[in-house]
């Protein structure tokens, strides 16, 4: 099963010689997650589709007219 982490905008990938975690970074401003949460995760409130994390602010988008 995939876990919605390996998509996610809040994540960084954490490699050592022999393990790869995943890190959320909301763990570092709310308490709620948890910094490496077992894998594979189905269901977060935090979670937000990688391609929309990295778009930036809603205010920041340009729109073309």
């Amino acid at each position: 099963m995939r876990s919605l982490c390996e998509t996610c905008g809040n994540v960084r990938e954490v490699r050592t010689a022999r393990s790869r975690f995943l890190l959320c970074e909301l763990s570092l401003t709310d308490a709620a997650y948890p910094k490496y949460p077992p894998q594979p995760v189905v269901r977060c409130d935090g979670y937000r589709p990688r391609n929309e994390a990295d778009e930036g602010e809603p205010g920041d988008r340009r729109e073309d007219r």
